[in-house]
C-alpha cells in the first residue's frame, strides 16, 4: 500500500507551464540527423534516484508512437502503442531497480526505432520521508524586478510538506546565490492564494454491483460531508455509458441528493469511457492568481467489458492528470487500475472498506493542497537576457531529478524604483 500510495507524486512531476520554460536541464544529446528517430530522453539516459512514478519524454518528429518498457536490455514488453503525446507516465515501479525503455516513431508509413535508454529507481525511503521533492512549478515575472514562483513540496513517502519558511530554501540566479534579506524574499502559502478543488467521483453502477448500491452510495455520501469549502464535486454512475447525475458544486446537500440517483445500471461496464469522461471534465490551471487542481476518483468492481473505448485513449485522456482508482473484487485487473491510477490504486475486498479508502483519499487531496508555496523577491538583473532561477531546499537528503526547481525568466522590462516618499 505505501508503495501504491508514492504513485500521487505522479501528476505534479509531469505538469509543464506555459509561462516560461521550465524543462528540467537533460543530458547533452548526441547531434541528431534523423529527427523522426527519437532523440533526447528524459530521465536522461543513466539517471538514477528516480522516483516509483515516471514520466518518460522525448522528442521525435514523428506523430504517433510505441514505448516498449522492461526490466531486461532490448526491452520487449509493449507499454502502449500508437499514442499522440511524446510522454507517458510509468507507474508501479520498484525500489533500486533499473528499467530499459526505448520508443518506436511513425509518421506517413515510415517507422523509425529509436535506442534503448535506461534509468535506476531510488532506494526504499525512511519512514519520515527521507527527502523532499520539488514540483509544479512556474515563473512569473512582474514590474519593477519582482520574480514570482509557484510550486510543491512533498516527501518522498507522498506526504505534503506544509511547514517550510523562507529559512529553509536556497535560491539561485545563475548560478549565484541571492541574498534573502536584498532581494526582499518572501514565502506566502496556498491558504493566501486562489486554489479551488475539483473532484470527479466516478462510480461504477454495472449488473454485477446488485448487492453493492446501497453500501457505495453510503460511502460517497460519507467523502462528500468532508469536502472542504474550497472544493467542488461532480458525480458519475457508469456502466453502459458514464452519466452525469450533479455537475460540479461545493453544495454537499445538493451532491447527496443526487446520490438518489446513483441506481443500478447494465451489464456491461464502459470502464475505459468512463475515465475519458471524467478526465475531460476538468482543465488544471497553475498561475500566480489563479491555481485549479483536478482530480478523479473512479471505483469499479471489473473490467472494461464493453470495448468501445481502448486503453490507450484512457492513457491519453488522464495524461498529466491525478487518478484516483478503487478496485473491488476478484474480477478487477489489478494492473490497468494502477496504470489508470495516476494517483494510486486501492484494492478492497469489501465494500465496508469502501468508505475508510475514500477518506483516505481525500485526506491526500487536502494535504496535498496545501503543501503549495509562493516565493517572490526583488531580482537584481537588468537588461534583455535570459537568466536561469534555481530552488531548492537546504541540507536535502534526496538528490533526485526533483530535488530543485529550475527555469528561466527575461529581465528585459526590470527596472529599479525608489520607494514612494523617499528622496
Amino acid at each position: 500500500m505505501k508503495k501504491q500510495i508514492l504513485h500521487f507524486l505522479i501528476i505534479g512531476i509531469v505538469v509543464l507551464f506555459t509561462s516560461c520554460d521550465l524543462t528540467k536541464d537533460s543530458a547533452t544529446s548526441p547531434e541528431v540527423t534523423d529527427r523522426l528517430v527519437p532523440y533526447n530522453p528524459y530521465p536522461p539516459d543513466g539517471q538514477t534516484e528516480e522516483l516509483l512514478v515516471v514520466t518518460l519524454k522525448w522528442e521525435s518528429e514523428g506523430d504517433k508512437f510505441d514505448v516498449y518498457f522492461d526490466k531486461k536490455n532490448s526491452p520487449s514488453k509493449l507499454l502502449v502503442s500508437n499514442i499522440e503525446n511524446k510522454s507517458v507516465v510509468v507507474t508501479g515501479l520498484d525500489y533500486l531497480t533499473k528499467y530499459y525503455w526505448k520508443v518506436v516513431s511513425k509518421k506517413n508509413g515510415v517507422v523509425k526505432e529509436g535506442t534503448v535508454w535506461n534509468f535506476s529507481t531510488l532506494g526504499r525511503p525512511s519512514p519520515i520521508g527521507g527527502g523532499y521533492v520539488l514540483l509544479k512549478n512556474t515563473i512569473e515575472t512582474s514590474t519593477p524586478s519582482n520574480v514570482n514562483v509557484l510550486f510543491q513540496v512533498v516527501d518522498l513517502n507522498n506526504q505534503g510538506i506544509t511547514d517550510l519558511t523562507e529559512a529553509d530554501f536556497e535560491v539561485y540566479e545563475d548560478g549565484l546565490p541571492i541574498s534573502p534579506s536584498e532581494s526582499e524574499l518572501k514565502i506566502v502559502k496556498k491558504e493566501d492564494l486562489y486554489y479551488r478543488i475539483k473532484t470527479v467521483l466516478m462510480l461504477d453502477n454495472s449488473t454485477s454491483l446488485a448487492d453493492s448500491i446501497d453500501a457505495i452510495r453510503l460511502a460517497a455520501a460519507d467523502f462528500i460531508r468532508n469536502l472542504v469549502p474550497y472544493q467542488e464535486v461532480a458525480l458519475y454512475s457508469f456502466s453502459e455509458k458514464p452519466i452525469l447525475l450533479q455537475d460540479f458544486t461545493s453544495d454537499k446537500n445538493i451532491l447527496i441528493d443526487a446520490l438518489s440517483r446513483y441506481q443500478l445500471g447494465f451489464p456491461t461496464t464502459n470502464l475505459y469511457g468512463a475515465v475519458v469522461e471524467g478526465a475531460n471534465k476538468w482543465k488544471d490551471v497553475f498561475k500566480i492568481g489563479e491555481t485549479i487542481q483536478g482530480y478523479m476518483v473512479l471505483f469499479t468492481d471489473g473490467r472494461d467489458t464493453q470495448g468501445s473505448t481502448s486503453l490507450n485513449q484512457a492513457l491519453n485522456a488522464i495524461h498529466n492528470k491525478i487518478v484516483f482508482t478503487i478496485g473491488l473484487g476478484k474480477e478487477i485487473e489489478p494492473d490497468i487500475l494502477m496504470r489508470l491510477g495516476t494517483g494510486g490504486f486501492f484494492n478492497v475486498n469489501s465494500t465496508t472498506e469502501i468508505e475508510s479508502r475514500l477518506s483516505e483519499i481525500q485526506d491526500k487531496i487536502v494535504t496535498y493542497a496545501n503543501s503549495f508555496y509562493l516565493l517572490t523577491y526583488k531580482s537584481p538583473k537588468r537588461g534583455n537576457f535570459n537568466h536561469v532561477l534555481t530552488v531548492r531546499v537546504k541540507n536535502n537528503p534526496y538528490t533526485g531529478s526533483y530535488a530543485q526547481l529550475s527555469g528561466t525568466f527575461n529581465s528585459g522590462s526590470f527596472f529599479s524604483a525608489k520607494l514612494s516618499g523617499t528622496f
